[in-house]
């Protein structure tokens, strides 16, 4: 079966990313991809050349969904996997350390595709022209991202602290109550 084209198809190097079909080729054959990594190649290849960290991936991958940042490491040893990248000389994710990670190879789009000497070449290192509303949205969605990294914790041992001390003063209150039912006094007369 052979890829259509579309709006939003992506070319880079061998390989054709389908976003409308969720689909990767490379050339005429389908390439084998899990569904998350799929997502996080489609939004890399999406800011191809620009870096993009991975708060900002976790958020727009797993939005609203804490996940532990290893999976997204996992996700990307997958990629490099299934595009024959290496992580000592990358042709398509580089990895920012500590940082994130930006995707280096050229990407271009249908109407581009069809003309390959005027394929635009990403800048490494200038913002889109909105990057104002970008980096604030991301710089929301991060700061969002470190507060429930925060408060799941501290919300869970409140609960914890809450449920034990209810506990304790259950039991407290019932042995009380038994203690108090068992206790009897008795007045005898004073023998003469």
């Amino acid at each position: 079966m052979r890829p259509t084209a579309g709006l939003d198809m992506k070319f880079f190097q061998s390989f054709r990313l389908d976003a409308g079909n969720h689909s990767l080729w490379r050339g005429s054959e389908r390439v084998p991809i899990t569904p998350k990594a799929f997502d996080v190649l489609r939004y890399m290849v999406e800011r191809a050349g620009y870096l993009v960290t991975q708060d900002e991936l976790l958020a727009a991958v797993w939005p609203e969904t804490y996940v532990n940042p290893e999976v997204l490491r996992k996700y990307i040893l997958e990629i490099r996997k299934v595009l024959g990248d290496r992580l000592d000389k990358p042709i398509f994710i580089e990895t920012v350390t500590k940082r994130g990670y930006r995707f280096v190879a050229p990407v271009t789009d249908e109407q581009a595709a069809s003309t390959p000497e005027t394929l635009p070449t990403p800048p490494v290192t200038e913002q889109p022209a909105d990057s104002a509303v970008v980096a604030s949205k991301q710089k929301v969605s991060s700061k969002w991202i470190s507060l429930q990294r925060f408060l799941i914790p501290a919300v869970s041992v409140i609960l914890a602290t809450v449920a034990i001390t209810g506990f304790v003063w259950r039991a407290r209150t019932k042995n009380d109550g038994l203690q108090s039912s068992n206790t009897s006094i008795a007045v005898l007369p004073f023998a003469t």
